[in-house]
């Protein structure tokens, strides 16, 4: 086939031109739209992670640590939190409340026997969030611990967290702050 018979014929009348070149800058548009809309689907897969309620309680004592609290929904796959930080503390760490059998009811006198629970926390390297499953952070569990919280944060005020995921996923999300004893966001 030759160059002249593969060109569509030129328009009998030049006013035609500019709607010939219209229709096929349509053509190649409709063409790549698919592939335009690909990455708008995928944003609103439900394979993203999400960030719930999240607020945060500060200390009764100024210089004492905050805790923080969220809720996380796992996408189609399973994720692991590895890291959470904020600009308005100077070190956020994971934690997990425990409860321990208290022996030191045993080494008082007439107590032997006896044991109660006592509570502790320990630092958590990463959390699993398991696909399509929800993981709180709640008072008595598993919680964020800021240090060195700034004393311009105030009750009301929104406090940033940027969470980090173990296959470089990242969400944002604003916790509110509430004082020593006042409910939080539930």
């Amino acid at each position: 086939m030759s160059a002249a018979q593969a060109r569509p014929a030129a328009p009998r009348h030049p006013e035609c031109r500019p709607v010939q070149r219209l229709a096929g800058r349509l053509r190649r548009v409709c063409r790549a739209a698919p592939l335009l809309a690909l990455p708008l689907l995928a944003a609103c897969s439900p394979t993203d992670l999400e960030v719930h309620d999240a607020w945060v309680r500060l200390p009764a004592v100024p210089g004492r640590p905050a805790a923080g609290y969220l809720t996380l929904v796992g996408g189609q796959t399973d994720a692991t939190l590895v890291a959470v930080t904020t600009p308005a503390a100077a070190r956020t760490e994971l934690h997990e409340t425990m409860k321990t059998a208290d022996a030191g009811h045993a080494a008082m006198p007439g107590m032997a026997g006896r044991a109660s629970a006592a509570t502790t926390m320990r630092p958590l390297e990463a959390l699993p969030l398991p696909a399509g499953r929800t993981v709180k952070l709640a008072p008595g569990a598993r919680h964020l611990m800021l240090f060195d919280v700034d004393a311009k944060v105030t009750p009301g005020a929104s406090v940033p967290l940027r969470l980090e995921f173990a296959d470089g996923r990242t969400l944002e999300t604003q916790a509110k702050a509430v004082a020593a004893g006042d409910a939080g966001v539930e």
